[in-house]
């Protein structure tokens, strides 16, 4: 009788639980395992931009249907200048055809709805084991292939001696949520300002997330100081059209870098996954849609043969480095660069960013192209 092939994913959050999902549709065992206990893998206060491109990967694992109830969709996003004091609105008339008849440019859906989807389905496959890495150590198990999931600080890249590429922003993310008086429920918004850009993404009627980036001393500052002090200071910098009532629920610090993996370059029969491959800054939201990419991609590797062999494991690393490198290469210039023009008070970058949004409000064809690589990415017609 042939032996199964055990599989062993590092790290339970958003991306190793749909890798999970994932491989369990070959014939193996998937050893799913995290430091943390799944209530807690569940139980936190994070929120993520959801793409027309991940929509066409999780409807492909038959997932977005279970999903859709939890997800809030915008039909409208704003980006501006504080700077400058320029903007631009982009609407579902700006995408392309084929994904106009959504009626939303993203979706934003709350970590713990999404944590519970993915486990409930997770449960449903005999072939899926989850358990923490004591228990899993006790099994004694011979792995014919591990990925690691285990996010962005991981220290699995430095144990494992892997090179690095890397690039430090000096910035951190601060999240929280806010409840605010206007009339566009439906519209994201990315602010560029000179410390970092804000992104406010809404998750139901008057409720919002606020990702504001700025130097990781502001972020600290700006965590512990007093929430009236908090709100007076984000209501200077809010849309005109909103009036700030309170923030909602704990607040989330993160820091901002820029990464890249290169596990390819040795024979180890293990590679990362998501986060732990790749990190971008924030702005435009790519970062968990990117990790979900790269599922993608894995299943497609693996999918592509009649069976998996040694062989194939052989290969893998290499052709799953190649799937991906041109759309993480991409996403990593387009951050970069939107950063390095946008968020700061050189005078010299005035008229490339006043032109820039010259050239938004007045060709709808730069719409359509901006928009549509941001939803859809270099890879979305590549996903079956």
């Amino acid at each position: 009788m042939k032996k199964r092939f055990n599989f062993k994913i590092v790290g339970s959050g958003p991306t190793g639980l749909l890798l999970s999902i994932a491989l369990s549709k070959f014939d193996c065992n998937i050893f799913l395992t995290d430091l943390l206990a799944r209530d807690r893998l569940i139980d936190k206060d994070k929120t993520y931009a959801i793409t027309h491109s991940t929509k066409k990967i999780l409807s492909k694992f038959r997932i977005w249907k279970k999903l859709e109830p939890y997800l809030f969709g915008f039909d409208t996003l704003s980006i501006s200048d504080s700077i400058t004091s320029a903007s631009t609105k982009l609407t579902i008339s700006d995408l392309d055809d084929d994904i106009s008849p959504a009626k939303n440019i993203g979706w934003v859906v709350k970590h713990s709805d999404l944590m519970n989807i993915f486990f409930q389905e997770i449960d449903n496959y005999e072939n899926i084991f989850f358990m923490t890495p004591q228990k899993l150590l006790r099994k004694n198990i011979l792995f014919d292939y591990q990925f690691f999931s285990t996010g962005a600080n991981s220290l699995d890249r430095k144990l494992l001696d892997f090179v690095d590429i890397k690039k430090s922003y000096n910035q951190s993310c601060l999240t929280f949520k806010i409840s605010l008086r206007g009339n566009c429920e439906k519209r994201a918004y990315e602010i560029f300002r000179k410390e970092g850009p804000l992104a406010l993404l809404p998750l139901e009627k008057n409720l919002y997330q606020v990702i504001w980036t700025s130097s990781t001393l502001k972020s600290i500052e700006r965590l512990n100081s007093d929430k009236n002090f908090l709100m007076d200071n984000l209501s200077t910098i809010l849309p005109d059209e909103f009036k700030l009532d309170q923030i909602i629920g704990e607040f989330n610090i993160f820091p901002v870098s820029l990464s890249l993996n290169l596990s390819i370059l040795n024979f180890k029969k293990l590679v990362f996954v998501g986060d732990a491959f790749h990190t971008f800054h924030p702005v435009g939201g790519q970062g968990l849609n990117s990790c979900w990419r790269d599922v993608n991609t894995i299943y497609d590797l693996f999918n592509e043969n009649i069976a998996i062999t040694k062989m194939n494991l052989i290969l893998f690393k290499f052709k799953y480095f190649s799937g991906r490198i041109l759309d993480i290469i991409f996403t990593i210039l387009i951050t970069d660069s939107l950063i390095s023009i946008f968020a700061n008070r050189n005078l010299f970058l005035f008229p490339i960013r006043k032109f820039s949004f010259l050239l938004l409000n007045n060709f709808l064809f730069i719409r359509k192209l901006v928009l549509n690589q941001m939803t859809k990415s270099l890879d979305y017609s590549r996903i079956k």
